[in-house]
């Protein structure tokens, strides 16, 4: 530390006389020596581990002295994690301290001794991400550090470094622009530069609108088909997998995405996908959260290879009176008829609120839910109206009918009149328990004439059979809808495949969001049928 003492006085001495002009120019260079020796001493210094506790040297007798540090991937499995270090002194503990992505909370491990040789001693941990909270998707970023303990308490640190958790089946190629890098296999490097700008260029327009940060980093993992994917996705059930094809899945706290590169609609999926990212940085945190209709909207705004699927939900909805009080709803509808409307419905009441109150607006709401704030206040406090209202402004510029405001909706009923009673005296209740007769009024009542006799009516017409008209009932109706679910998504203008668009799942796992939900797959076919009726 002494001689990186004197590098630095020797650097401000020479920065000195320049300043002031005593520092000939022919001199510069050997400034720029003492600028490279000053920078080589302090990246040496760095490198080394870090000692605290008794020990202030590694190499004092009695110290800790590591040996090698190793982290390996065993995908779908797991991560080890694995330290070898000498002293002379019995170790007492060893542990290694793990943030995953960028993820606020670290984890923490301890590490069994395999083996002793001397006074080396060998230890590795395993930790697990084979279950559905341990999970961590490929390409994730580990950032860790061990710390190893001796019985007379001298600990050491090592310096904190980064491995990338990859999918060891294969080899991986990489692409990087900016905060994003893209790993691929294989020779599909042009489809793996699609995702790239398609991610860059999300960030060019939805990272100001929003107001996130694109300081850290977003790394991308290609696969080339399904048969790929399916492992590296969270654990789910079999009959799950068979239904579903995920194009794309966002694990934002880690800044990690999954795309499906072989899809025609991969560009959109990509930009659906790192959307969810920026929203959950520039909105969420420990506190705050951002409403599933809120964050749909936003990341079907930021779609850069948008369909008309949507379109067609929700003017259909609109036509038929079937709107959602989507303000309302924390997670998209279980109703697969509802599910596209949601996300239409979602888009569009997004671009309202953009297109009337400006992109400050959507920054400044961000913020505050990120704050902590729920949404209904965010809102009022951002927009001065409520949520209630702000949907009533949407829907009257689309002309539908409004929704009551909370007041209405939780409005009593009018109560009914209540109708009076008569009181009877005594000798009136003794004589209706003793079957008297009633009084007859005084005026005498005329006898009633006599009913014409009704003319005969003539016999009616015959009328032509009906027609056969072929109803399908419901249920029919609702096998036949999931068993062209394939293919009406291809059908309905073929747009949903080759455009782009689809939905998210709700978070499982780490704030995972997946595309083309079983759901969405079977109101689209819905959508499809309805306008072949058309």
């Amino acid at each position: 530390m002494r001689r990186l003492d004197f590098w630095v006085e020797m650097e401000w001495m020479l920065r000195y006389f320049r300043s002031v002009g005593l520092l000939p120019r022919f001199l510069l260079p050997v400034r720029l020596l003492f600028v490279g020796l000053l920078a080589g001493a302090g990246l040496a210094l760095s490198a080394l581990p870090i000692l605290t506790g008794n020990t202030a040297s590694a190499q004092t007798p009695g110290g800790i002295e590591l040996l090698s540090t190793e982290v390996t991937s065993e995908f779908q499995e797991g991560i080890r994690f694995a330290v070898e270090v000498r002293s002379s002194v019995e170790i007492d503990e060893i542990a290694v301290r793990f943030r995953i992505g960028q993820r606020d909370i670290a984890a923490y491990e301890y590490l069994e001794v395999e083996a002793k040789d001397g006074d080396s001693v060998s230890a590795s941990a395993f930790y697990r991400t084979n279950t559905a909270a341990r999970y961590i998707a490929p390409g994730t970023i580990i950032t860790h550090h061990f710390e190893v303990t001796d019985i007379a308490g001298t600990r050491l640190e090592t310096p904190e470094t980064e491995y990338i958790y990859h999918d060891d089946r294969f080899e991986w190629d990489e692409i990087t622009n900016g905060i994003v890098t893209v790993s691929y296999h294989g020779p599909v490097s042009f489809r793996a530069q699609d995702i790239l700008d398609a991610s860059v260029q999300t960030l060019e327009t939805m990272g100001p609108l929003l107001g996130a940060g694109v300081d850290d980093p977003i790394r991308i993992t290609m696969y080339n088909n399904w048969q790929e994917m399916r492992p590296a996705l969270p654990p789910a059930s079999e009959a799950t997998r068979r239904e579903l094809i995920t194009e794309g899945q966002a694990h934002s706290p880690e800044g990690v995405l999954l795309v499906l590169g072989g899809a025609r609609s991969a560009s959109g999926v990509t930009s659906h996908e790192v959307t969810h990212i920026l929203v959950h940085r520039a909105g969420e945190g420990s506190l705050g959260r951002v409403p599933s209709w809120l964050n749909e909207g936003l990341a079907e705004f930021g779609n850069i290879q948008p369909g008309t699927s949507y379109d067609n939900a929700l003017a259909f909805a609109i036509e038929h009176d079937r709107l959602l009080p989507i303000t309302a709803m924390e997670a998209p509808p279980g109703d697969p008829q509802d599910v596209i409307i949601f996300y239409g419905q979602a888009r569009s009441i997004v671009q309202y609120m953009i297109f009337e109150y400006g992109p400050e607006s959507m920054r400044e709401l961000m913020a505050t839910i990120k704050s902590g704030k729920n949404t209904r206040t965010a809102v009022q406090e951002v927009y001065g109206v409520t949520l209630v209202e702000l949907e009533n402004e949407w829907r009257a510029l689309l002309g539908v009918e409004l929704r009551p405001s909370p007041d209405q909706a939780n409005a009593l009923p009018t109560p009914l009149p209540t109708p009076s009673l008569t009181l009877l005296s005594i000798d009136q209740l003794r004589q209706q328990g003793s079957g008297g007769a009633t009084p007859v009024p005084a005026v005498a009542t005329a006898a009633p004439e006599p009913t014409a006799t009704p003319l005969p009516t003539a016999a009616p017409e015959p009328t032509a059979p009906p027609t056969a008209v072929l109803t399908t009932p419901p249920a029919a109706r609702a096998e036949q809808v999931a068993g062209t679910a394939v293919t009406a998504l291809n059908e309905i203008d073929r747009e949903s495949a080759e455009q782009g668009g689809g939905s998210c799942g709700v978070p499982t796992n780490n704030g995972a969001v997946e595309m083309s939900s079983v759901a969405l797959l079977a109101g689209m076919a819905w959508l499809w049928l309805w306008r072949r009726r058309q």
